[in-house]
């Protein structure tokens, strides 16, 4: 392989690489338990329009035609004066089983309005004025297992995100039919210790060999149980998830998946493109846990939604909301307590900015994911933990 492929096809995996023994080599598929499948929110999705306060006057009086009403636009009531966007109502039947939580108020101190910076903050778990290169999972899965941590799917270009870090071992795919081709074209090579250089580049080409095959060997033994993983619909995280039911399906043993859905950076005409973009959520959601309901995985796995911030309280002149701070997020799955965790911001006290302040941190979130849902340690137990893990 020469240099332009082999940074090519080097793309697949995080800077540390992947150990070969993470999936199983052959046999009816071993499923791994306790699977969090991350869907960011790309863009900064506006918590206020998706988790509606229908109940607040300050939520009418900022937002005129912006603001949705519970029975002109036909939303789906929840509890305490909140109710759910009509474009999320694939998803209502979570609510009335118990297996949907939100998480009001989400966000974090002095909380930055750049897009860049502010998905690092979320990705590295660090605070706003401090800057870490790894990514907040590194901090929980080397403690959960060894072997494969997680696999980030999207089409174009995956970015690993929460699972980036020199301790994790992660890939990155546009979906698996890609990464068998990509992955047919790697050769082998003896690792050189001749100089740090060449240890470094023959060991990373041997060991995405390694994990070249070992994923296309699973996928393809397996081959039959990815028959499960369809009826999604069109679009990119249609697309993203069937990849991530198809892997579960076959054993593939990664604990994590990460998935993006676009479209929330909302600045103008906000009401069709949020509406959008969360109806295709809702739907690939709904599809992806239907099937994992039938394959006897729902209570094994906890989706979990986040973003890089909310939206302003106040609509802009362009009908849609700019950079703001705090949002709702939802959690899914067999084992999720339902409810509303977390304190609605307060809209009649807004900064200088026009911004709400945050009423949760969102290190909360993964402390309890890393405690109660994986049973390991976690540096934010600190800000507490949510019940909404059974």
């Amino acid at each position: 392989m020469d240099r332009r492929d082999f940074l090519k096809y080097s793309s697949l995996l995080s800077a540390a690489g992947v150990l070969p023994e993470f999936v199983y080599a052959s046999g009816v598929p071993q499923r791994q338990d306790k699977i969090v499948v991350l869907v960011e929110l790309k863009g900064g999705n506006d918590g206020f329009n998706t988790l509606v306060p229908y109940r607040d006057d300050y939520y009418y009086k900022y937002r005129k035609h912006l603001a949705l009403e519970l029975k002109k636009h036909k939303l789906f009531e929840l509890k305490n004066g909140k109710a759910l966007n009509p474009s999320l109502k694939a998803l209502s039947h979570f609510w009335d089983a118990g297996q949907m939580a939100w998480i009001e108020g989400v966000g974090y101190p002095q909380g930055v309005l750049s897009h860049f910076r502010s998905i690092d903050i979320w990705d590295t778990a660090s605070s706003a004025n401090q800057v870490l290169s790894d990514g907040w999972l590194s901090k929980v899965l080397p403690q959960y297992k060894k072997g494969l941590h997680g696999i980030a799917v999207r089409e174009g270009q995956a970015i690993l995100g929460p699972l980036d870090g020199t301790n994790l071992n992660c890939i990155t795919m546009q979906n698996p039919k890609s990464f068998e081709k990509q992955a047919y074209y790697i050769k082998d090579v003896d690792v050189s210790r001749q100089t740090a250089a060449l240890l470094h580049i023959t060991n990373k080409q041997h060991q995405l060999y390694e994990v070249g095959k070992k994923i296309t060997e699973q996928m393809r033994v397996n081959r039959a149980y990815t028959r499960g993983a369809r009826g999604f619909a069109k679009g990119k995280l249609g697309h993203s998830l069937q990849s991530v039911a198809g892997m579960i399906l076959c054993g593939v043993d990664a604990p994590v998946y990460k998935v993006t859905q676009e479209g929330f950076d909302t600045h103008t005409l906000q009401l069709g493109k949020q509406n959008n973009a969360l109806y295709q959520l809702a739907h690939g959601l709904n599809t992806f846990a239907t099937i994992m309901k039938k394959n006897n995985m729902w209570d094994k796995v906890l989706i979990m939604t986040y973003s890089e911030f909310g939206r302003r309280a106040k609509v802009n002149k362009s009908g849609g909301t700019d950079h703001g701070t705090a949002s709702a997020h939802m959690v899914l799955g067999g084992r999720v307590r339902g409810g509303l965790y977390g304190k609605h911001p307060n809209l009649a006290n807004l900064d200088e900015n026009g911004n709400v302040h945050h009423t949760t941190d969102f290190r909360s979130l993964y402390a309890t994911i890393g405690k109660k849902w994986w049973g390991v340690n976690t540096p934010w137990q600190g800000y507490g933990l949510i019940p909404f893990i059974k």
